[in-house]
């Protein structure tokens, strides 16, 4: 059977969408490995998505700037089940395929109503008609299969985060089947009246998933115009021409966007790109990034980075940048006038649903790979599928077995790349080398993985590269002035000069590699290097409440404890005031933690309980608790502590030691022995626990086992102190006499404080009377 032949269509077509399903499920089959990434962690521990009954308490379905719908979605995984990454990616993967299979199915439609006679005139249609594009499929399929198959996609699939370009995309391109579905007279009135009420709500979820779908509803009005004025105003045919409306279109968008710009009404990000580039050099800069990065990686898809680097550059300075906006300008006019109808599709709709990010709404990365899911949809994917199909059957199938195979291979590798973090930033320095940001996240990923020395190589030269990155990567003047303000609201860059020559050397928000930095050195013990990187990070972000955390830890361990004790409640503020939470669980533990070092248990006690109302899921809250508790004698509030500790981690070996301690002192000597050896089956043989165990038969009693376990402890430790004194009073006492003499001298040779020699010498003197 020909798969893409008319005689038999309707298996073609199911032929077609079970390779488009097949495909993308088998090359991206190892990304369903994936750990989580980078801004992926915040799905675990964002209270608003932890399942769907915080969703609904939490978000508003009405605030689509905060992308209501992806949250939701990933509200739903954590609901089923949060802790593994499987289901995560899964759905990550089907919203993939599902966008390919739209792709393919609006992409018949159009075609049919373009072989009907509509949406073009009849040059256009004469031009369509020349090239011959065979099978009634191919053209379709291979559009979908190049969009299934690219590896410039693998950052939208294998991310997780970057669900949003997904979603997004998904319901951007259902929304335009509804929209079709409601023009197609083949439809019966009530198929068409269903479809169309499903149109707002379509757009709206397209929106609520990303902003990025705002140009939908022009795509929409650009659809009606060129399908349903044609056909039923005949006359008017010539007025709504693939070209006209692309030309109307695109003044219109120049205008709108110029006028947004003029009245400063446009929308601003969240993020800090226009405080960083500008809107205008912003915009300039985005005709080179799609020339020499986007449309050259759709070409070239090889050494795709997470994290591009894209260099900021000048107008003024840079020649690729007219180069770009010259060769983008010449592309359109040429398309304009001797394109294909396709091609004009396909150059309308990768300008149109680039302009959210590529135009004077500037955002932090001048370049990112997730940002053409959408754009080379129906967009270049297009332009390619359509070359193809209207090549030879033998380049058709050259096309074929090549996009398959090579991109396939690519996919499979870059999915691999996205495994682990170590894997990603590791692939990532040695495409970007300078970035502080790739260094920062490997060394984070390496500090993680606990290797701290190589952690603090890569973390140094983050930090290190900062100054030379701001300059090579943002827009200085620009920047400059975004300095001044903050240096103005806050005094964080009081002291930092500027400078118009070429060592300019500016700081930015860069706090993070400074933490992280300040963090490895903790851990390594450079306490006095970790100071410095933590007033660094304090420095350039004031309210950066885990670097004011981390100074508190730092002086814990300096042991200048009223110190740590400042910055531990300085850290609370700091953290209520940026987030809005109630408490800092984490300061609280350590303050409890300073206030028992010091020996003041009840702060201490005060402290662990304000840490555990804020997070009762923190199990050594309640160990320290416990402890407190134990040291001021307060043993049923001990033994509750340490329940609620192993509750929460059943195997903390110090909380069950402490718990049998707290049964010895309160005499439960059965249950204190049962603890002890609960602490034995999991630690392993324990010369003193045994000690413990042979302490509690002694008080109950059972004198022959605690004889027994001593001689146990002596076979672990033959110098044991308590064992070799208990012994020798066992069996004084069953009348052993010699034996009790024996172990009496080997305890007497050993390090014992004045009052135990004394009474071993009472006992020695007495068995030599007998």
């Amino acid at each position: 059977m020909n798969l893409f032949s008319e005689r038999n269509y309707f298996r073609s077509k199911i032929a077609c969408m079970l390779i488009l399903i097949s495909l993308p499920s088998i090359v991206y089959f190892n990304s369903l490995q994936g750990t989580f990434q980078f801004d992926d962690r915040n799905l675990l521990n964002k209270e608003w998505i932890a399942d769907l009954d915080s969703f609904s308490t939490n978000v508003s379905l009405g605030s689509v700037g905060t992308r209501p719908i992806l949250l939701w979605s990933f509200a739903v995984n954590n609901h089923l089940d949060g802790k593994h990454t499987f289901g995560f990616h899964l759905a990550n993967l089907i919203l993939h395929i599902l966008v390919t299979l739209l792709i393919f199915t609006i992409l018949i439609h159009i075609k049919n109503i373009i072989l009907k006679g509509y949406i073009c005139d009849e040059k256009e249609n004469q031009k369509l008609v020349n090239h011959k594009i065979t099978g009634a499929l191919f053209f379709p399929f291979a559009t979908s299969l190049i969009f299934a198959l690219h590896p410039m996609n693998t950052d939208s699939v294998a991310y997780i985060s970057s669900r949003s370009s997904l979603l997004a995309t998904f319901f951007y391109l259902l929304t335009i089947y509804c929209f079709i579905e409601t023009l197609l007279t083949s439809r019966t009135v009530k198929h068409r009246i269903i479809f169309s009420l499903l149109i707002i709500p379509g757009i709206y979820l397209a929106v609520a998933s990303k902003l990025i779908a705002v140009t939908l509803p022009v795509v929409l009005i650009f659809f009606f115009l060129i399908i349903y004025v044609p056909k039923y105003f005949p006359d008017y045919l010539k007025y709504f021409t693939i070209s006209k409306m692309i030309l109307f279109f695109g003044c219109s968008g120049i205008i709108l966007i110029s006028s947004a710009h003029y009245f400063d009404v446009l929308y601003s990000p969240r993020d800090q790109g226009s405080k960083l580039f500008g809107g205008v050099p912003y915009l300039l800069i985005q005709f080179k990034v799609i020339i020499f990065y986007y449309i050259n990686k759709f070409i070239l898809p090889f050494n795709l980075n997470v994290d591009s680097g894209f260099p900021f550059t000048e107008f003024a300075t840079d020649w690729k940048i007219l180069f770009s906006i010259f060769l983008i300008i010449t592309m359109i006019l040429v398309v304009l006038k001797w394109g294909n109808i396709w091609i004009k599709l396909g150059c309308a709709w990768f300008f149109l649903s680039i302009l959210p990010t590529s135009s004077i709404i500037p955002l932090n990365d001048l370049a990112v790979e997730h940002r053409m899911y959408l754009p080379i949809s129906l967009g270049l994917c297009l332009i390619t599928g359509w070359l193809i199909s209207s090549s030879k059957k033998t380049t058709q199938m050259f096309s074929f077995v090549f996009m398959v195979l090579i991109f396939g291979i690519l996919v499979a590798e870059r999915n691999q790349v996205w495994t682990n973090e170590l894997s990603l930033w590791s692939d990532s320095v040695t495409k970007n080398p300078n970035s502080p940001r790739v260094h920062n996240n490997l060394g984070k990923a390496y500090y993680e993985a606990g290797k701290l020395k190589t952690a603090r190589t890569h973390l140094e030269k983050s930090v290190s590269s900062i100054p030379q990155y701001i300059k090579a990567q943002f827009n200085i003047e620009n920047l400059k002035n975004f300095i001044k303000e903050k240096e103005i609201i806050n005094k964080t860059f009081q002291g930092y000069s500027f400078s118009d020559n070429t060592n300019i050397s500016v700081k930015a928000d860069f706090s993070e590699p400074h933490f992280n930095l300040a963090s490895v050195y903790l851990d390594l013990g450079q306490l006095d290097d970790a100071e410095v990187q933590y007033q660094s990070a304090l420095k350039l972000s004031p309210n950066y409440y885990e670097a004011e955390f981390g100074m508190g830890s730092v002086k814990n361990m300096k042991k200048e404890y009223d110190l740590a004790i400042d910055h531990f409640l300085n850290s609370i503020t700091l953290m209520k005031k940026t987030t809005g939470q109630p408490d800092y669980a984490l300061a609280r533990l350590n303050l409890g933690e300073v206030y028992g070092k010091t020996q003041r248990y009840n702060k201490a006690i005060i402290e662990l309980n304000r840490a555990i109302k804020t997070d009762p899921s923190m199990f050594l809250a309640h160990y320290n608790l416990g402890t407190a508790y134990m040291l001021t004698k307060s043993y049923n509030k001990a033994e509750l502590s340490f329940k609620a500790c192993l509750k929460l981690k059943p195997n903390h070996e110090p909380a069950l030691y402490n718990l049998a301690r707290v049964y010895q002192n309160k005499k439960k000597w059965i249950n204190s022995n049962e603890v002890f050896k609960k602490f034995i089956k999991i630690k392993g043989p324990n010369p003193s626990v045994y000690s413990q165990i042979a302490w509690n038969n002694l008080m109950s009693g059972n004198m022959g086992q605690a004889n027994t376990l001593y001689e146990k402890v002596l076979s672990y430790e033959p110098n044991h102190i308590a064992a070799l004194i208990n012994l020798g009073k066992i069996n004084y006492r069953l009348g052993k006499y010699k034996i009790s003499q024996s172990y009496i001298k080997r305890a007497l040779k050993q390090d014992l404080s004045k009052t135990q020699s004394d009474d071993l010498n009472k006992l020695l003197k007495k068995l030599s009377t007998y």
